[in-house]
């Protein structure tokens, strides 16, 4: 999933158990987060590995007998993980007003369009042009309506077209355009989020009358958006407690809280469950945020490049397993290969193709986009301080 990335080096602190709040500082870059994202991103893959290879002309059924079904709790994780991000990073613009708007918007274009509209291309144009090539019209299956949300990622048009992970997206750009509001004023803004959590709640219990809430604004994925909203601000305004054996008790909570969404009383996907996995991620994601003021978490960098790749990764991943699956095909080694050992090779060829993509391309986007930022702040400043005082007419 698309979100800001935190900064280079964690703070150092005093190593006791309760830690100061952080100032107002940039953020500081969290490795064990973006270890978080990159093991989040691989459970999707993991799991849509296995799927994708059930179509008739790969394995014909779901691989491995499905032993990655829970892969989907990544994006739970995101939902909450976005939020987050997006608090910690911008937090010193809540509350600063509209003029903080255009420069916000931009970053948060910049991060999530270039790199999907990329992967959509990828994954429409070869379907196109099949079509042109066999006589068949190339735009009967994608129509004008279908352009808000596969174009625009709008959550109110139709669901997205070919990039199958981008309804995700769709609640993405929801969610950031949502945000404008704690930057136009805070309190207001956080009124406004708390009435929100109220009704999602509200709706999932049947209490509000007539029609589901619009926008998909009742979903429960907006309720794990506003939870890592919360841990963003608490994070940034208060001491986070680091007990003995917290990493411990929060590993095991989020595990249960997976178990609960799989094969609670109301079965997978349902509010609770989802209500659950919103929960045991902030866990987690507090968690880290403590440990990393108590010292620096060191992680392998595999999982720090991945992570910082991951939302390429988990753009791209499908397209590149069933490119991966179709070579074996070609090739006449498809069934000749033991069916783990062909999965292990899909997930390879993908994981190693997203990262390139983001080595390559969405990093140095990002990292463009950072340096045009920088570059802007001092013109503006010039252009403020050398423009003449306004004269009456």
């Amino acid at each position: 999933m698309a979100s800001t990335a935190t900064s280079t080096t964690p703070s150092a602190a005093p190593p006791t158990s309760r830690l100061a709040a952080p100032s107002a500082a940039a953020a500081p870059k969290l490795a064990s987060i973006e270890a978080a994202r990159a093991l989040a991103a691989l459970a999707v893959v993991l799991m849509h590995a296995t799927h994708l290879m059930r179509v008739p002309q790969f394995s014909g059924h779901v691989t491995l007998g499905g032993m990655f079904d829970f892969g989907y709790v990544g994006v739970d994780f995101f939902f909450v993980l976005s939020g987050f991000i997006i608090t910690y990073v911008h937090h010193a613009e809540l509350g600063q007003g509209a003029s903080r708007w255009p420069g916000y918007l931009w970053k948060r274009f910049v991060r999530v369009f270039p790199i999907y509209w990329l992967i959509l291309a990828m994954t429409a144009v070869p379907s196109l042009l099949s079509r042109w090539l066999t006589g068949r019209a190339t735009m009967s299956e994608f129509g004008a309506d279908d352009i808000p949300g596969t174009l625009l990622l709008w959550i109110g048009g139709q669901p997205p077209e070919y990039v199958g992970v981008a309804w995700s997206l769709q609640y993405e750009v929801l969610f950031y355009l949502s945000f404008c509001a704690l930057l136009l004023h805070l309190r207001a803004g956080l009124a406004l989020y708390g009435l929100w959590a109220v009704l999602v709640v509200a709706q999932a219990f049947g209490a509000l009358p007539g029609e589901p809430l619009p926008l998909k604004l009742g979903d429960p994925h907006c309720l794990q958006f506003l939870m890592g909203v919360a841990v963003g601000l608490i994070a940034r305004r208060a001491a986070l407690p680091l007990w003995r054996h917290q990493r411990a008790a929060v590993a095991l909570i989020f595990v249960g809280a997976v178990l609960y969404e799989r094969l609670g009383p109301s079965g997978a996907h349902a509010f609770g469950g989802r209500v659950a996995l919103g929960l045991a991620s902030a866990l987690v994601l507090a968690t880290l945020v403590a440990w990393e003021r108590r010292a620096p978490v060191r992680v392998p960098a595999v999982l720090t490049q991945l992570g910082a790749a991951s939302y390429s990764l988990y753009l791209g991943h499908c397209l590149l397993i069933n490119i991966a699956l179709a070579l074996l095909v070609k090739a006449g080694i498809y069934r000749a290969l033991p069916e783990a050992l062909t999965f292990c090779f899909a997930v390879a060829f993908a994981v190693a193709g997203c990262w390139l993509i983001g080595r390559w391309i969405e990093l140095p986007v990002v990292a463009w986009r950072r340096r045009r930022s920088q570059a802007g702040v001092p013109l503006i400043r010039r252009y403020r301080r050398s423009r003449p005082p306004a004269r009456c007419a």
